[in-house]
């Protein structure tokens, strides 16, 4: 392998190392206390970090340790997220769907695109928003 090859891998491997450093802060930690649904798929209940970035939100597994779902979402303003942060479910019946992230550290939170299996559920019952508080992560 060339030194150019080399170079060009650890620069990859440090941006990736540096992506999920900045991944880790400046989100919300949260115990949900119900399974959920999020990008077409469900999730125990369990405790999560999540990340509000650029249009997107990063779901992190804590027993897990790892990235489990990524979702795109668009900026939201007229609440407050306090200062540990909340995130805001919709459910309908037994199925619920993550809606919105708050972090205490940024000015406006991230609503979840609504999915096609939501837009299903939405169509035959009124859903009901719950907010679950969670710990902000520095």
């Amino acid at each position: 392998m060339t030194m150019q090859s080399w170079m060009g891998k650890g620069l990859l491997l440090l941006g990736l190392t540096a992506g999920m450093a900045s991944a880790q802060t400046g989100g919300v930690r949260t115990k949900v206390p119900f399974d959920f649904n999020l990008a077409g798929k469900r999730f125990a209940a369990g405790e999560y970090m999540m990340v509000p970035g650029s249009q997107k939100v990063t779901i992190i597994s804590l027993s897990e340790g790892k990235t489990v779902a990524l979702a795109l979402a668009n900026s939201v303003s007229g609440k407050t997220a306090g200062r540990t942060g909340r995130v805001v479910f919709r459910c309908y019946r037994q199925r619920c769907f993550l809606q919105e992230v708050w972090s205490p550290t940024q000015v406006n939170g991230l609503q979840i695109l609504t999915s096609p299996a939501e837009r299903e559920q939405a169509r035959f019952v009124e859903g009901v928003y719950f907010a679950v508080l969670g710990e902000a992560v520095k």
